[in-house]
């Protein structure tokens, strides 16, 4: 039977909300047994935030200093040099369910198409043959809605992402303790679910490549019964944070627009917000689990690579912040498992490797699998050595991330400031993570990540760190040059 490949892909996903990552409370049995046939790779990072920069680089198979598309809405140049038209020259039939997030190159667009006026991401990327658009706003969803029966006052996207709360609703619940309007069989995650069952069955024996694509756990924080009294507020975990935190002693923190929902300082109304997240995950594990009968029931289970991942995490309470941004290993770290159905990875499955690796090295994994060269352009590598535990296999020493932060200031920040400077890029290893500003005023922040796991202390200023600073000021320097876009340079010099 001929290969395939479903490349899933969660929505502000946290990499320590699986319980096979060691989660003693999370129920995720979909996944935990997709990692014991596979293997967990316990530290994946994205190569940038929010959702648009970091699927870009994950298609692309390249950094963001490369690819240019720094937020969401910021058109991907050269968009065909990705994973999609890759495969698709290479006569593998390719599909894209849910969403993309792919911003579109207005200069490529015929005339009168609205994205050469309009900012939007609600695109699909070049290559992707059969695409099935749909989010929290997709009209198809909401008809199936009606046809299921469900009022009219549901059948919209205020709707579906308000939970049904009483009027008499005791005051200290949050809305995220209510259920959904709509039952768990009819969630966006299920009819999405259903999409793929669809075309995995229809599809069978002819070798295909899917990303499919969930929304969850991506706020509004919102889940049907049962899932959201799945779990006990109570029993939350912990946030990764201390109170001296909140005085924000580095000037790089306390300059962004905070959203006042919920009060993160409050850990009651937090402890609802996390017990939310979970069960939404728990959701998603739901579905993820037709997703996989499916391919045992049409007999692909067997040769078909699965990659399970997430565009970015979720900083949930974590240093007093929510959402997805900053250099924080919350918003940086997401889950990868993948299961290779080769005998050749029979001797690693289940097993978690704690080596580092990047969220750009999903494309050459997939390529290799499917027995075709990465394009050119790739800048990730494969996986698959460290699945067959091949000789001399090894991780990634480094990994590497940038976000742009600028649109998330406040206002009055953002008067005041360059935009070109509002960046900051982050290498860090098992050792340390280093984090420089593209304001010249901006000190560099360095964490010891042996003795300071947590990142709660900056020892940047330390005169003992000092040659430190230095080191990782200079790979950053080194990196930044070797993965800035250089084609016409290495095509010249080809050709002299």
């Amino acid at each position: 039977m001929k290969k395939n490949v479903l490349f899933i892909l969660a929505d502000q996903f946290r990499a320590d909300c699986i319980g096979a990552a060691g989660n003693p409370l999370i129920q995720t049995p979909h996944l935990d047994a997709l990692a014991r046939e596979g293997v967990l790779f316990e530290k994946c990072f994205v190569q940038a935030t929010p959702c648009a920069p970091s699927r870009m680089a994950i298609f692309t198979g390249r950094y963001m200093c490369s690819t240019g598309c720094v937020d969401n809405g910021t058109p991907l140049v050269d968009a065909e040099d990705n994973l999609a038209m890759h495969l698709k020259n290479q006569g593998v039939p390719t599909a894209s369910l849910g969403f993309n997030d792919y911003p579109a190159d207005p200069r490529i667009l015929p005339e009168g198409h609205r994205r050469k006026t309009v900012v939007g991401q609600d695109n699909f990327l070049p290559g992707l043959d059969f695409v099935y658009e749909h989010c929290l706003s997709s009209p198809t969803y909401f008809n199936y809605l009606r046809q299921k029966g469900y009022p009219e006052s549901v059948c919209n996207r205020q709707a579906i992402c308000t939970p049904d709360a009483p009027e008499d609703a005791p005051a200290d619940r949050l809305p995220c303790s209510h259920p959904a309007h709509y039952k768990a069989e009819d969630s966006e995650g299920q009819f999405i679910t259903t999409k793929a069952v669809d075309y995995i069955e229809e599809n069978r024996g002819t070798g295909w490549f899917l990303n499919l694509n969930y929304v969850k756990p991506h706020p509004p924080f919102i889940c049907p019964a049962p899932y959201h009294a799945m779990y006990d507020p109570a029993a939350m975990p912990a946030p990764t944070r201390r109170p001296e935190e909140l005085a924000a002693s580095h000037p790089y923190l306390g300059r962004f627009a905070v959203n006042s929902w919920p009060k993160l300082e409050d850990e009651a109304e937090l402890r609802q917000i996390q017990a939310c997240y979970y069960g939404m995950i728990s959701e998603l594990d739901a579905c993820l689990g037709r997703v996989f009968q499916a391919l045992k029931d049409t007999g692909q289970w067997d040769s078909t690579l699965i990659v399970f991942s997430a565009d970015h995490g979720e900083a949930l309470g974590d240093h007093y912040l929510r959402d997805k941004a900053h250099f924080y290993d919350a918003a940086m770290r997401v889950p990868l498992v993948v299961r290779d159905p080769s005998h050749r990875a029979d001797a690693t499955r289940g097993q978690c490797f704690d080596g580092l690796c990047e969220s750009i090295d999903a494309a050459p994994t997939i390529c290799e699998f499917l027995g075709l060269p990465p394009h050119e352009r790739f800048q990730g590598r494969s996986v698959l050595d460290m699945l067959h535990g091949l000789p001399g296999a090894k991780p990634r020493e480094r990994i590497h991330y940038e976000f742009y932060y600028h649109y998330s200031l406040k206002p009055e920040e953002k008067a005041r400031v360059n935009p070109d400077e509002c960046i900051l890029w982050v290498v860090r290893d098992n050792d340390f993570k280093y984090v420089q500003f593209g304001e010249k005023d901006m000190p560099p922040l360095l964490f010891d990540l042996k003795a300071d796991p947590n990142e709660f202390h900056n020892c940047a200023a330390d005169p003992a760190y000092a040659a430190k600073v230095a080191e990782y000021c200079q790979h950053l320097l080194r990196w930044r040059m070797r993965h800035e876009d250089r084609r016409m340079e290495r095509w010249a010099r080809e050709r002299r």
